[in-house]
């Protein structure tokens, strides 16, 4: 089932589009949006959560616009997971989690901590003394203390050190909760979503299947995605094709990086369909071979 959906939609700050006509469904089995910094992906969920207004295109939920949805409902089904900074230094734990609570609920505080793997004792602590995995920890917390149907996650373990980030991701994987990531990391992407979404410049440039897309990707752009993660033991990553150069104004936008930049690629590649995803590329049977 599909809870939210962007259809054909554009997104701008004071009238500049960053977003280019966008359209994907969040659905069953997690939901990854990858891509570099600046590519559109925080953009976009905020645009899925309510707080940024299309400039063209809708964003549906459910059989409604977000325009004419019920907000009191929405907010309940779909929760946003920020990074751990996000807590409030001045409000103790449980103060922090009881806040999305009606008040005969508040005694849930420790059952909501316990959930997440933490000690209910530590309702009564601040942010600061707590550490960054039992912050984040938090944040989850008082997401699921409304009971949503979809969690929305910004990096949710960046700044997080790898055994932490394992402990998250076991939680997150556990969890009866649809998501959307967001992520820079793939190996999180790969172990928590169903289905991924490539962005470049603020435009889809390859849709599908995560496993499939990552171990054989039809996007240039997607192969250095994958091909610049370091592996242990092997040699350190090289780049592919000039990585400082911004995204073309006319025709293919990743063309002035692109190891395959070819002369059709002065046109605007549309999205296709090709071996079981979408890919907005010129040349995406010779990236596949």
């Amino acid at each position: 089932m599909t809870l939210l959906r962007a259809e054909r939609v554009t997104l701008g700050y004071g009238g500049r589009p960053v977003v280019h006509d966008v359209s994907l469904d969040i659905v069953a089995g997690g939901v990854g949006l990858i891509g570099e910094s600046g590519s559109g992906k925080t953009t976009l969920a905020r645009a899925f959560l309510g707080l940024l207004t299309p400039m063209s295109g809708n964003i549906w939920y459910g059989d409604q616009t977000l325009k004419k949805a019920d907000m009191r409902t929405f907010r309940k089904d779909v929760q946003p997971v920020f990074q751990a900074e996000a807590l409030d230094p001045r409000m103790r734990i449980g103060a922090s989690v009881a806040e999305a609570l009606p008040r005969a609920e508040r005694s849930r505080v420790g059952e909501l901590l316990e959930q997440v793997g933490l000690d209910p004792e530590l309702a009564g602590r601040r942010p600061h003394q707590l550490s960054g995995g039992q912050r984040q920890r938090v944040v989850i917390a008082r997401a699921l203390a409304v009971g949503p149907r979809l969690l929305i996650l910004d990096e949710p373990t960046s700044a997080l050190d790898v055994t932490v980030q394992a402990r998250i991701l076991d939680l997150l994987a556990g969890l009866d909760t649809e998501r959307l990531l967001i992520t820079h990391n793939l190996a999180v992407v790969e172990r928590l979503c169903r289905t991924s979404h490539v962005l470049f410049a603020g435009r889809v440039v390859e849709s599908g299947p995560t496993a499939e897309l990552l171990a054989r990707p039809a996007h240039p752009y997607t192969r250095a995605l994958r091909d610049a993660v370091p592996r242990l033991g092997g040699p350190p990553p090289a780049a592919n094709g000039r990585t400082e150069a911004v995204p073309a104004a006319t025709g293919c936008p990743y063309r002035l990086r692109c190891p395959l930049a070819a002369p059709q690629c002065e046109r605007p590649p549309a999205l296709r369909e090709l071996a079981g995803r979408q890919v907005a590329c010129h040349r995406a049977e010779d990236v596949l071979t």
